[in-house]
């Protein structure tokens, strides 16, 4: 996977620009880490989240773990030089080897102590490495959904930019952005947004002119939280699945990631190796579309500021809906919001 930090086309904010701006805490959550596919057997990797490091890695047998990174032996970050050893995590400095439900389980000299990694909740689903964050370190109190109709993305892009996750899931319910920042003819809602716990969804219909041609899509989009969004595109003789995922890596800043797959009938004769290496194109293709369009956005994100009580008309009333869902997401007082925001 590219991953490339976000070159702004504007001038950078001064470091005390915001001081003294509200800033949205971190939520709770699943959170996107990478793609299952990021981890072959004996693959280890350290990933920045939520202001920290956590290490990623696979068993032979093919269990995926993620551990907060310090040996709890002397220290040492097990992804400086750590290994995977058949099911174990072995440590750099001593040599120390974790199992898979995180104690140790071996050591070069003598009886392993009584000490265990600390393993963070982590499920792979849709093709994606998922791990939870809570602000008080709880276990998950909600699992991802089954979703059959989210393929394996094919293709996936990163940046890292300064934001929130729920600015960024946000964008998707400011459906005027679509028009005012991207340029399309005309965004219909279909289906108005709707939440059931910590799910939510809308459908648009949207209209775009291109060169010499004009199309009309219907896009439905799904909400895990705030750290994923899926879109579901019917084609003639396509089905594409975009994802935007948003994951904390400290405070302010995000890794901001958009991954794509393509199912087709397209030429349904067509060997299978041959149909494979034609959807990963055509997902390709599809990815670098939402790059495309996101071109215009991520400056804005970037730059941003969270205003809690925003003065927002009638139209915009969607994004207060969107706001007080996410209040869910936070410690109970930590995000406050007029109860009414309509002017």
């Amino acid at each position: 996977m590219r991953v490339s930090r976000y070159k702004s086309p504007y001038v950078a904010l001064a470091a005390d620009e915001n001081v003294g701006r509200p800033v949205l805490p971190f939520p709770s959550g699943w959170f996107c880490v990478g793609l299952s596919r990021d981890w072959k057997p004996g693959a280890l990797r350290t990933c920045r989240f939520f202001g920290s490091d956590v290490v990623v890695y696979r068993t032979a047998s093919g269990m995926l773990r993620v551990t907060r990174p310090h040996c709890p032996h002397l220290g040492a970050h097990l992804g400086a030089g750590g290994t995977v050893d058949g099911e174990f995590l072995v440590c750099p400095l001593h040599r120390f080897a974790f199992g898979a439900d995180g104690a140790c389980a071996r050591t070069p000299y003598g009886a392993p102590p009584r000490a265990a990694l600390e393993l963070l909740p982590a499920r792979e689903q849709y093709g994606i490495v998922w791990v939870w964050h809570s602000v008080d370190g709880s276990r998950p109190t909600w699992e991802l959904p089954e979703l059959p109709e989210a393929t394996h993305p094919r293709t996936v892009h990163g940046k890292e930019l300064a934001g929130h996750p729920q600015d960024v899931m946000e964008t998707v319910i400011d459906h005027r952005r679509l028009v005012e920042l991207h340029g399309l003819s005309s965004v219909e809602t279909l289906s108005p947004p709707k939440a059931v716990g910590p799910f939510g969804s809308v459908t648009y219909r949207i209209g775009r002119e291109l060169s010499r041609i004009s199309t009309v899509q219907e896009v439905e989009v799904k909400f895990l939280g705030l750290g994923g969004a899926l879109f579901l595109i019917d084609l003639p003789r396509l089905r594409v699945a975009q994802w935007l995922l948003a994951t904390p890596v400290a405070s302010g800043r995000l890794q901001y990631r958009a991954a794509a797959s393509v199912v087709t009938d397209l030429a349904p004769r067509l060997p299978v190796p041959v149909r494979r290496v034609l959807e990963k194109a055509l997902s390709f293709s599809a990815n670098r579309w939402h790059v495309y369009d996101a071109r215009a956005t991520l400056p804005v994100l970037h730059h941003k500021a969270y205003v809690p009580e925003p003065k927002l008309t009638a139209t915009d009333a969607p994004i207060g809906a969107y706001r007080r869902w996410a209040r869910q997401f936070y410690p109970k007082g930590a995000v406050e919001l007029e109860d009414d925001p309509v002017m």
